[in-house]
């Protein structure tokens, strides 16, 4: 395919009239309780005035259920191992269909994940199904994220890089040392990713095409085959998410899903807002610095901060990762980042603390992410041990922002005000947070150019 073509699909979606009336219109006569399983809180990045739980007692379900039409429900679940994974998915499927049978509300429950394809996968979208008891549920699979450049086109997946679409097996998030891939092509992605479980005859898929020039009735049709087990939701625009969302809201079958941030908007009726000015940011007057946590090492990350810091008058403190595998040389390096950290806030210093750029690899992909949750660990020991409240906190990272959020500053609850850029959500902590009401920046590792995280500070100055 020609990258052309491609691009000629995005500028004629972008013209498309969307179905936001359509499928508020239909949400409104068959009401759905739409529940968001976050693998880390970077799915947030696209939604405003929607709240994200971090805890999934049966008694804080329920209550959010019957609070909110659309919530999220923050799992972390790309930083366990595939077996805690899959027990979190089936007992979370569990409770939200013993709650949604009791108050007789009808579920719409998705597995969110990385846009370039990392995480669990079938096996956690699976273990949801079973627990909620639709074992024989379609899963559909629709990874496009526009905010991101992320496009899926002819069945393959795209990631925009400058002004080139380069298939997502050839980046290096597809290098990944826990969730690896080899193929772009979504059919033989579910195949790989299934160890060959999932018959590929099996696999179905919704063209560009078919989504514009069909009705919702056509759409549903073919997603309703009973041959088929998985569907994937080509899509360069919105509208064309809108158009399988609406076939989806219509039809009476059990589905799954497995996809990026941007069909949660379109499922959801919820309308893209412009990115949030400074004064809906920073509610809470102050003369401290902010505080930036770096603990992605994507390649797209370490530019950024790169170029961070050639021009801001930052205060940066290193985090060297070998020290996290020797306890005393680790604590003593703890007590001396705390303090100047908290002596930076004080000024009014803005403060970078970002970890050494060498990637520690274990000799298998479980040891790799315990790495990376060793590392996380130790971010979150640094801002456990914080007093001082900076002007806002920003993570840099999936794990890092969930295990900063949930063990740091004990976020228990939040709720997502927007977007500071494109793709980068703003989270208000809640009055039981270590830091009240505070703004809270999720800054997912894979989006924006080199310039993105220098331009965030110089907004928020």
């Amino acid at each position: 395919m020609s990258h052309s073509a491609l691009l000629k699909s995005i500028e004629e979606g972008d013209k498309l009239l969307g179905h936001e009336a359509e499928i508020r219109a239909e949400l409104a006569k068959n009401p759905k309780s739409i529940v968001i399983l976050d693998d880390d809180p970077t799915g947030t990045q696209t939604v405003c005035n929607v709240p994200v739980i971090t805890e999934w007692t049966e008694e804080i379900l329920e209550k959010e259920l019957l609070a909110s039409p659309v919530f999220f429900i923050l799992t972390n679940s790309r930083s366990l191992q595939a077996e805690e994974a899959n027990a979190l998915g089936q007992l979370l499927g569990e409770r939200l269909q013993k709650l949604a049978d009791k108050h007789q509300k009808k579920l719409i429950v998705i597995s969110r994940s990385d846009s370039t394809l990392r995480g669990h996968y079938p096996n956690e979208v699976d273990a949801l199904a079973k627990g909620m008891n639709i074992n024989e549920a379609r899963q559909i699979l629709a990874p496009a994220f526009f905010e991101g450049g992320r496009y899926t086109f002819d069945d393959i997946h795209y990631v925009k890089e400058g002004n080139n679409f380069v298939p997502a097996a050839e980046t290096p998030f597809a290098k990944d040392n826990t969730f690896g891939y080899t193929s772009s092509n979504l059919k033989d992605w579910i195949v790989e990713k299934s160890e060959g479980k999932v018959d590929k005859n099996s696999i179905s898929s919704i063209s560009v095409q078919a989504l514009r020039n069909r009705i919702s009735e056509e759409i549903k049709s073919i997603i309703e085959q009973p041959e088929t087990t998985h569907i994937i939701t080509n899509a360069t625009s919105y509208p064309d998410l809108q158009a399988m969302a609406l076939a989806i809201l219509k039809s009476d079958s059990s589905f799954v899903f497995r996809t990026a941030a941007s069909f949660i908007n379109a499922i959801s009726g919820i309308a893209i807002k412009p990115c949030l000015t400074k004064d809906q940011i920073l509610k809470i007057p102050s003369l401290n610095g902010a505080l930036l946590v770096i603990g992605s090492y994507v390649p797209k990350t370490t530019a950024q901060l790169a170029y961070l810091k050639e021009r801001s008058n930052a205060v940066f403190l290193e985090l060297d990762v070998t020290n996290v595998f020797d306890i005393g040389v680790f604590c003593k390096e703890l007590v001396l980042l705390v303090e100047k950290v908290e002596s930076s806030l004080k000024t009014g210093k803005d403060v970078v603390i970002f970890t050494s750029r060498e990637v520690k690899k274990g000799t298998t992909k479980n040891e790799s992410l315990d790495i990376v949750n060793r590392v996380s660990n130790a971010l979150i020991s640094v801002i456990k041990k914080i007093r001082v409240q900076p002007k806002y906190i920003l993570a840099k990272g999936g794990i890092t922002s969930s295990d900063i959020a949930t063990k740091g500053l004990n976020v228990r609850r939040a709720n997502v005000l927007g977007q500071v850029l494109k793709g980068v959500p703003v989270w208000q902590l809640d009055k039981d947070a270590k830091f009240p009401n505070m703004a809270y920046i999720v800054f997912p590792g894979n989006v924006g150019d080199d310039m993105a995280l220098y331009e965030l500070i110089s907004l928020l100055k």
